[in-house]
Parts: C-alpha cells; structure tokens; sequence
C-alpha cells in the first residue's frame, strides 16, 4: 500500500467524532437544599438555594451546613411557607409581642412618674460647660438606681449634640420605647 493511501485511509478511519450531547450527560441535575449557616458564594443562614449534588453530599451536608429538602405533594399553607413558621410558633410570637407590648406600657408609666434626675459635675471656669458629660449610660444607672426602671441605652436619645449632655443647665431628654416616647427633665449643676 502506498504512502499516501495509507494517510488517507488513515484520515477516513480515524475522523474526530463531534459529541455534543455526551459531554453534559454524566452531570445530575441540581437539587434544593436549606442552608444552617452562611456559605460563601452559595448563600445566607436560612436559604433555600439550588446547588450541584456534590458540593451538598460531599461538603455541605457533612459539615452540617445544610440539610435536604423533602418534596412534599400535599396541600400548602402559603402564609406558613412564607413565615417558615408552625402554629406553635406564631401563637409563641404572639404571646411573646403581647408580653413585650405590656411592659412597655408599664416602663412608659413607670417614666411619667419620674420628676428631673439631678446631675453634678465639675465646670470649666468661667464658662457653663462641664468637664464631665452626662451620657446614656448615667441617666440608664440613675433611673435604675432611683427607680427600678431598666431602660436600655439604646433607648435614650439626646437632643444636644454628640448623644451627650456638656453643659449646666435644663436639658429635655427623649427615651424611645417601641413606638412611643417619653420626655425626661435633666438638671446638670455645679460640683
């Protein structure tokens, strides 16, 4: 046989095959699954996330990051799949926002019989200012100490500058509970 019907046998036999379809038919398809945590470049705690059966069967599940989904073909309460809550629990938040609404009400009484919280400090010289401020932390330690009332920091705003009282003098203080209010006298006087 010659050189050159050898080479074109060759080529004949020995074609490339175009395989498209072949390539993609080994992967699965992907699968639903509810993250526990925060996984970077998958999702957030609480997520339900579609992701390849490898990373969940050999990184996520193991670690205890996810959990799988089971499909369930019965009827669906929306409002619950929405909330991701049971009965239990929306009857638990209920009880919980009612138990939180009462003792706003009875911290708001509580600071309508406060009369003006008095506060001592040093003063520059020849000036009103202070050298030490009145904070949040002070007014949250006087109204616990003087009246049992625990109010949070958080609560408590200011309306002089820097979240904190720098001068003598009457000063009106708000304390934010919910979506109420109470208004506060502060007297800063002279050590």
């Amino acid at each position: 046989m010659s050189l050159l019907v050898r080479s074109c046998r060759r080529a004949i036999t020995h074609t490339p095959r175009i395989v498209v379809n072949a390539r993609g038919a080994h992967k699965k398809a992907a699968i639903q699954v509810k993250l526990h945590d925060y996984v970077e470049g998958v999702g957030i705690k609480d997520e339900v996330v579609t992701v390849r059966p490898g990373l969940m069967r050999n990184v996520l599940y193991p670690a205890g990051q996810a959990s799988y989904i089971e499909s369930y073909q019965g009827a669906r309460n929306r409002v619950r799949e929405e909330t991701g809550a049971t009965p239990e629990d929306t009857s638990a938040a209920a009880a919980h926002a009612e138990k939180r609404r009462v003792m706003a009400n009875q911290l708001l009484g509580g600071l309508e019989g406060v009369g003006d919280l008095v506060f001592k400090r040093a003063v520059v010289p020849e000036s009103t200012n202070t050298f030490g401020s009145v904070t949040a932390d002070d007014l949250a330690n006087q109204l616990n100490e003087e009246y049992g009332l625990v109010v949070d920091k958080t609560m408590i705003e200011f309306k002089s500058e820097g979240g904190r009282i720098k001068s003598l003098g009457d000063h009106m203080v708000k304390i934010q509970i919910g979506q109420q209010s109470a208004l506060i006298k502060v007297v800063v006087k002279a050590a």
